[in-house]
Protein backbone atom coordinates (compact mmCIF):
# COMPACT_ATOMS: atom_id res chain seq x y z
CA UNK A 1 0.00 0.00 0.00
CA UNK A 2 1.17 3.52 -0.70
CA UNK A 3 1.47 6.02 2.11
CA UNK A 4 -1.39 8.45 2.50
CA UNK A 5 -0.70 12.13 1.92
CA UNK A 6 -3.66 14.33 2.76
CA UNK A 7 -6.11 11.64 1.65
CA UNK A 8 -4.29 11.02 -1.62
CA UNK A 9 -1.87 8.17 -2.30
CA UNK A 10 1.72 9.40 -2.08
CA UNK A 11 3.74 8.68 -5.19
CA UNK A 12 7.25 7.32 -4.82
CA UNK A 13 10.39 7.81 -6.84
CA UNK A 14 14.00 6.67 -6.99
CA UNK A 15 16.64 9.26 -7.89
CA UNK A 16 20.18 8.02 -8.50
CA UNK A 17 23.12 10.29 -7.80
CA UNK A 18 20.72 12.04 -5.45
CA UNK A 19 23.33 13.63 -3.18
CA UNK A 20 25.06 15.60 -5.96
CA UNK A 21 24.25 19.08 -7.17
CA UNK A 22 21.62 18.14 -9.73
CA UNK A 23 20.40 15.18 -7.70
CA UNK A 24 19.79 17.27 -4.59
CA UNK A 25 17.72 19.78 -6.56
CA UNK A 26 15.71 16.99 -8.17
CA UNK A 27 15.10 15.23 -4.85
CA UNK A 28 14.10 18.49 -3.15
CA UNK A 29 11.69 19.46 -5.93
CA UNK A 30 9.97 16.07 -5.99
CA UNK A 31 9.79 15.93 -2.19
CA UNK A 32 8.20 19.40 -2.00
CA UNK A 33 5.68 18.22 -4.61
CA UNK A 34 4.59 15.41 -2.28
CA UNK A 35 6.64 12.46 -3.49
CA UNK A 36 8.36 10.03 -1.16
CA UNK A 37 11.85 10.21 -2.62
CA UNK A 38 14.44 7.47 -2.33
CA UNK A 39 17.80 9.19 -2.75
CA UNK A 40 20.31 6.66 -4.10
CA UNK A 41 24.01 7.45 -3.82
CA UNK A 42 27.28 5.94 -2.64
CA UNK A 43 27.49 4.98 1.06
CA UNK A 44 30.36 7.45 1.50
CA UNK A 45 28.38 10.31 -0.06
CA UNK A 46 26.70 13.01 2.05
CA UNK A 47 23.35 11.45 1.14
CA UNK A 48 22.13 10.87 4.70
CA UNK A 49 22.87 14.46 5.70
CA UNK A 50 21.36 15.90 2.51
CA UNK A 51 18.19 13.82 2.97
CA UNK A 52 17.88 15.04 6.56
CA UNK A 53 18.24 18.66 5.43
CA UNK A 54 15.51 18.28 2.83
CA UNK A 55 13.18 16.62 5.35
CA UNK A 56 13.76 19.49 7.80
CA UNK A 57 12.37 21.88 5.20
CA UNK A 58 8.94 20.48 5.99
CA UNK A 59 7.78 19.53 2.51
CA UNK A 60 4.75 17.43 1.74
CA UNK A 61 6.80 14.31 1.10
CA UNK A 62 9.90 12.84 2.62
CA UNK A 63 13.35 11.72 1.50
CA UNK A 64 14.94 8.39 2.40
CA UNK A 65 18.64 7.87 1.75
CA UNK A 66 19.29 4.57 -0.02
CA UNK A 67 23.04 3.85 -0.11
CA UNK A 68 24.32 1.82 -3.02
CA UNK A 69 26.72 1.60 -5.95
CA UNK A 70 25.59 1.96 -9.56
CA UNK A 71 28.45 -0.32 -10.61
CA UNK A 72 26.94 -3.17 -8.56
CA UNK A 73 24.22 -4.51 -10.84
CA UNK A 74 23.30 -7.38 -8.52
CA UNK A 75 22.97 -4.91 -5.67
CA UNK A 76 20.71 -2.69 -7.78
CA UNK A 77 18.48 -5.65 -8.53
CA UNK A 78 18.25 -6.53 -4.84
CA UNK A 79 17.37 -2.95 -3.93
CA UNK A 80 14.75 -2.83 -6.68
CA UNK A 81 13.17 -6.06 -5.40
CA UNK A 82 13.08 -4.58 -1.89
CA UNK A 83 11.41 -1.39 -3.17
CA UNK A 84 8.77 -3.49 -4.90
CA UNK A 85 8.12 -5.71 -1.90
CA UNK A 86 8.30 -3.12 0.89
CA UNK A 87 7.16 0.04 -0.89
CA UNK A 88 4.84 -1.29 -3.58
CA UNK A 89 7.14 -0.21 -6.39
CA UNK A 90 8.20 3.17 -7.76
CA UNK A 91 6.04 5.56 -9.76
CA UNK A 92 9.10 7.44 -11.00
CA UNK A 93 12.71 6.56 -11.78
CA UNK A 94 15.24 9.33 -12.43
CA UNK A 95 18.53 7.96 -13.77
CA UNK A 96 20.73 10.89 -12.78
CA UNK A 97 23.85 9.30 -11.27
CA UNK A 98 27.05 9.02 -13.24
CA UNK A 99 30.77 9.71 -13.47
CA UNK A 100 32.58 12.19 -15.70
CA UNK A 101 35.55 10.81 -17.62
CA UNK A 102 37.95 13.33 -19.16
CA UNK A 103 40.91 12.60 -21.40
CA UNK A 104 42.08 12.36 -24.99
CA UNK A 105 41.13 9.15 -26.76
CA UNK A 106 44.60 7.60 -26.66
CA UNK A 107 44.94 8.19 -22.93
CA UNK A 108 41.68 6.63 -21.74
CA UNK A 109 42.24 3.27 -20.09
CA UNK A 110 39.94 0.33 -20.73
CA UNK A 111 39.08 0.39 -17.02
CA UNK A 112 37.95 4.02 -17.25
CA UNK A 113 35.97 3.28 -20.40
CA UNK A 114 34.25 0.26 -18.86
CA UNK A 115 33.38 2.07 -15.63
CA UNK A 116 31.90 5.01 -17.53
CA UNK A 117 29.60 2.82 -19.61
CA UNK A 118 28.66 0.66 -16.62
CA UNK A 119 27.75 3.48 -14.25
CA UNK A 120 26.36 6.06 -16.69
CA UNK A 121 24.22 3.86 -18.91
CA UNK A 122 24.36 0.23 -17.77
CA UNK A 123 22.88 1.05 -14.38
CA UNK A 124 20.02 2.92 -16.04
CA UNK A 125 19.19 -0.19 -18.05
CA UNK A 126 19.32 -2.43 -14.97
CA UNK A 127 17.08 -0.15 -12.90
CA UNK A 128 14.61 0.40 -15.75
CA UNK A 129 14.39 -3.35 -16.27
CA UNK A 130 13.96 -4.05 -12.56
CA UNK A 131 11.49 -1.28 -11.70
CA UNK A 132 9.26 -1.17 -14.80
CA UNK A 133 7.31 -4.33 -13.80
CA UNK A 134 6.22 -2.52 -10.66
CA UNK A 135 5.16 0.49 -12.74
CA UNK A 136 3.07 -1.81 -14.88
CA UNK A 137 1.34 -3.11 -11.74
CA UNK A 138 0.67 0.48 -10.66
CA UNK A 139 -0.93 1.29 -14.00
CA UNK A 140 1.83 3.54 -15.29
CA UNK A 141 4.91 5.53 -14.40
CA UNK A 142 7.67 7.79 -15.62
CA UNK A 143 11.37 7.28 -16.29
CA UNK A 144 13.66 10.26 -16.85
CA UNK A 145 17.26 9.80 -17.99
CA UNK A 146 19.70 12.66 -17.40
CA UNK A 147 21.91 13.11 -20.45
CA UNK A 148 24.28 15.97 -21.36
CA UNK A 149 25.02 18.63 -23.94
CA UNK A 150 28.36 16.85 -24.37
CA UNK A 151 26.60 14.28 -26.54
CA UNK A 152 26.00 17.10 -29.02
CA UNK A 153 29.73 17.72 -29.49
CA UNK A 154 30.23 20.70 -27.22
CA UNK A 155 33.53 19.60 -25.67
CA UNK A 156 36.75 17.81 -26.58
CA UNK A 157 38.38 14.86 -24.80
CA UNK A 158 35.09 13.32 -23.68
CA UNK A 159 34.59 10.25 -25.90
CA UNK A 160 33.64 7.66 -23.22
CA UNK A 161 31.32 10.11 -21.47
CA UNK A 162 29.60 11.19 -24.70
CA UNK A 163 29.24 7.55 -25.73
CA UNK A 164 27.55 6.69 -22.43
CA UNK A 165 25.09 9.54 -22.87
CA UNK A 166 24.36 8.40 -26.41
CA UNK A 167 23.45 5.02 -24.96
CA UNK A 168 20.97 6.79 -22.68
CA UNK A 169 19.34 8.43 -25.69
CA UNK A 170 18.91 5.03 -27.33
CA UNK A 171 17.58 3.60 -24.08
CA UNK A 172 15.11 6.48 -23.77
CA UNK A 173 13.65 6.00 -27.24
CA UNK A 174 13.57 2.21 -27.14
CA UNK A 175 11.97 2.09 -23.68
CA UNK A 176 9.42 4.71 -24.66
CA UNK A 177 8.28 2.50 -27.53
CA UNK A 178 8.22 -0.72 -25.52
CA UNK A 179 6.66 0.62 -22.32
CA UNK A 180 4.20 3.08 -23.84
CA UNK A 181 1.35 0.53 -24.03
CA UNK A 182 1.63 0.22 -20.23
CA UNK A 183 1.24 3.99 -19.71
CA UNK A 184 4.91 4.32 -18.78
CA UNK A 185 6.49 7.42 -20.28
CA UNK A 186 10.25 7.62 -20.82
CA UNK A 187 12.03 10.88 -21.53
CA UNK A 188 15.44 12.49 -21.14
CA UNK A 189 16.78 15.83 -19.96
CA UNK A 190 20.03 17.10 -21.48
CA UNK A 191 21.50 19.84 -19.29
CA UNK A 192 23.99 22.35 -20.59
CA UNK A 193 26.70 23.80 -18.36
CA UNK A 194 25.18 23.81 -14.87
CA UNK A 195 27.23 25.23 -11.97
CA UNK A 196 27.84 22.32 -9.59
CA UNK A 197 30.89 20.99 -7.78
CA UNK A 198 31.59 18.78 -10.81
CA UNK A 199 32.18 21.95 -12.81
CA UNK A 200 35.24 22.79 -10.70
CA UNK A 201 37.43 20.50 -12.78
CA UNK A 202 37.01 22.90 -15.71
CA UNK A 203 38.09 25.96 -13.80
CA UNK A 204 41.43 27.44 -14.76
CA UNK A 205 42.61 30.57 -12.98
CA UNK A 206 39.12 31.67 -12.00
CA UNK A 207 35.44 30.89 -12.25
CA UNK A 208 34.98 34.10 -14.25
CA UNK A 209 36.96 32.74 -17.19
CA UNK A 210 34.73 29.67 -17.39
CA UNK A 211 31.60 31.81 -17.08
CA UNK A 212 32.71 33.97 -20.00
CA UNK A 213 33.38 30.90 -22.15
CA UNK A 214 29.96 29.42 -21.40
CA UNK A 215 27.97 32.64 -21.83
CA UNK A 216 29.64 33.18 -25.19
CA UNK A 217 28.28 29.80 -26.32
CA UNK A 218 24.76 30.29 -24.94
CA UNK A 219 21.99 32.30 -26.58
CA UNK A 220 20.72 33.25 -23.10
CA UNK A 221 23.34 35.33 -21.31
CA UNK A 222 22.97 34.06 -17.77
CA UNK A 223 24.11 30.94 -15.96
CA UNK A 224 21.65 28.21 -15.12
CA UNK A 225 21.13 26.64 -11.71
CA UNK A 226 20.45 23.00 -10.75
CA UNK A 227 16.85 24.07 -10.16
CA UNK A 228 16.43 24.66 -13.90
CA UNK A 229 17.17 20.99 -14.50
CA UNK A 230 14.98 19.88 -11.58
CA UNK A 231 12.06 21.88 -12.98
CA UNK A 232 12.48 20.14 -16.35
CA UNK A 233 12.47 16.75 -14.65
CA UNK A 234 9.36 17.64 -12.67
CA UNK A 235 7.59 18.73 -15.86
CA UNK A 236 8.37 15.40 -17.50
CA UNK A 237 6.99 13.37 -14.59
CA UNK A 238 3.89 15.54 -14.19
CA UNK A 239 0.53 15.28 -15.91
CA UNK A 240 1.39 18.43 -17.87
CA UNK A 241 3.58 16.20 -20.09
CA UNK A 242 1.19 13.25 -20.28
CA UNK A 243 1.43 13.08 -24.08
CA UNK A 244 5.23 13.36 -24.25
CA UNK A 245 7.44 10.28 -24.43
CA UNK A 246 10.71 9.37 -26.14
CA UNK A 247 11.74 13.02 -26.01
CA UNK A 248 15.11 14.63 -25.22
CA UNK A 249 14.51 17.98 -23.53
CA UNK A 250 17.47 20.36 -23.91
CA UNK A 251 18.06 22.66 -20.94
CA UNK A 252 21.12 24.59 -22.06
CA UNK A 253 20.22 28.24 -22.67
CA UNK A 254 20.41 27.82 -26.42
CA UNK A 255 23.99 26.49 -26.54
CA UNK A 256 22.76 23.58 -28.65
CA UNK A 257 19.46 23.75 -30.53
CA UNK A 258 18.57 20.25 -31.68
Amino acid sequence: MKESNGGRPRKKCLVTGGAGGLGTAICTTLCMAGYHVFMHDLPASPGAAVAAQINEMGGAGSVTFLPGDLADFDGLRRQSAWLLQEEGGMDVLVNNGGIDTIGELEGVSLHEFHDTQTINSGAAFVLSQALSPGMKQLGGGQIVNIMSIILSGGWNARVPYAMSKGSLLGLTRALARELGPFNIRVNAVSPGAIPTNMERKFWTDSREELDRFILDKQALKFRATPQDVADAVFFLVSEQSRFITGHELHVNGGWYMG
